[in-house]
């Protein structure tokens, strides 16, 4: 048995299952008593006791959110069958690891600047964390270099959740990247690199990152603009700026039609997410920048079809999502970007769909003069 980064073992093999006090620990439904067989039955040949296995422990060691005591103990066993390459349906073990450790809807979001002390006071789901982190070096991030994409990638996500971890995964993250992977995986495999880089200040892979958004043919421009924000925080580069404008403006043009192409394996799919959460730590510096490729992005759409208020109303509501009703005193740079690129639109004013937002839900002016005077008060 490896310490993990916590310092206590990362894995335990099965043989040891009956060793652990089950019955004096609880999970969903009382004494975990039989937590041992259903582990067993998940390196089980029959695929029927394996799927009853599987189903009875998300069951058990996580449901509604709530995270058990026996769940922590059940960890290095996980890990183990995970090490094992005999053991079916592996990917499985690393979709499970990651929800027991963020919870099903936390596992969802974009794990930016994710700290394990935003579980002190939470000491059951403290010690999972800790039991997963253990594996890490030793289990998951071997797994980075599996010639399974998914699989490749599923490890990457899961490794994205530990910041500490960075200097155990990055080596093996970089040779992810450089693979010629599928383009949801591409796409999530460079934004665990700049998560991780950025967590440990790490600036190496800057050129990399660099060179792709030069490419304008590359599908993960935007990826790789989200991953150099984190490495080169607090600036963000004029090139990481238009990519990420450019990508929300394609979004903001077609929302449905943009899902139906599987583009990360973050937050649903839903890439505007890491988007936007870049574009709202836009320093002051980049504001103009922003505004800049805004404009420029509104203004191609004027001649096209369907008519560009669509796009202004939907980049508008991204800016402005939850801020109530402001003061210009009281927006960001990016909300102030935002705001100045409308002004350079006019069919994007006609249909009063863009006015009615700004006015009714947030109390902004809803012609483009008086939208000019309020956003130059001091």
């Amino acid at each position: 048995m490896t310490p993990g980064l916590s310092g206590r073992p990362a894995t335990r093999p099965l043989a040891d299952l009956d060793q652990v006090p089950w019955a004096g620990l609880a999970h969903c439904y009382g004494p975990a008593t039989e937590v041992p067989s259903q582990l067993r039955d998940l390196a089980s040949p029959d695929e029927e006791a394996r799927t009853r296995a599987w189903d009875r422990l998300w069951s058990n060691l996580y449901h509604q959110g709530n995270v058990y005591e026996a769940t922590a103990h059940a960890v290095p066993f996980l890990l183990h069958l995970l090490t094992d390459e005999t053991t079916p349906h592996r990917k499985g073990f690393l979709g499970y690891l990651s929800v027991l450790v963020t919870g099903e809807d936390e596992g969802r979001w974009f794990p930016d600047g994710y700290d394990s002390t935003m579980l002190d006071g939470r000491p059951v789901e403290s010690a999972v964390y800790e039991a997963v982190e253990a594996g890490i070096p030793t289990v998951v991030a071997p797994l980075l270099d599996h010639d399974d994409p998914e699989t490749a990638t599923l490890a990457a996500v899961l490794t994205a959740w530990f910041p500490s971890a960075a200097p155990h995964v990055l080596p093996a993250l970089r040779r992810l990247c450089a693979r010629p992977l599928p383009r949801p995986h591409r796409a999530t495999a460079l934004l665990v690199l700049g998560l991780l880089a950025g967590a440990a200040d790490d600036r190496s892979d800057t050129a990399r990152l660099e060179r792709i958004l030069q490419d304008g043919d590359d599908p993960d421009r935007w990826a790789a603009a989200v991953a150099l924000a984190r490495i080169s925080a607090p600036g963000l580069p004029a090139t990481a700026i238009g990519a990420l404008t450019d990508e929300l403006g394609v979004i903001c043009a077609d929302p449905d039609a943009y899902e139906t192409v599987a583009r990360v394996i973050f937050c649903d799919g839903f890439v505007a997410e890491p988007v936007l959460k870049t574009l709202r730590r836009l320093p002051e510096a980049g504001r103009e920048t922003a505004r800049a490729c805004l404009a420029r992005l509104l203004r191609r759409t004027e001649e096209q079809e369907p008519k560009p208020w669509g796009t202004a109303v939907t980049l508008a509501g991204y800016a402005l999502l939850d801020v109530g009703r402001p003061t210009a005193a009281e927006l960001t740079p990016w909300q102030h970007a935002v705001l100045r690129a409308l002004l350079d639109g006019d069919m994007i004013w006609t249909s009063g769909e863009l006015g009615l937002l700004l006015s009714c839900e947030h109390g902004i002016p809803d012609t483009p003069d008086a939208l000019e005077a309020w956003l130059s008060r001091p």
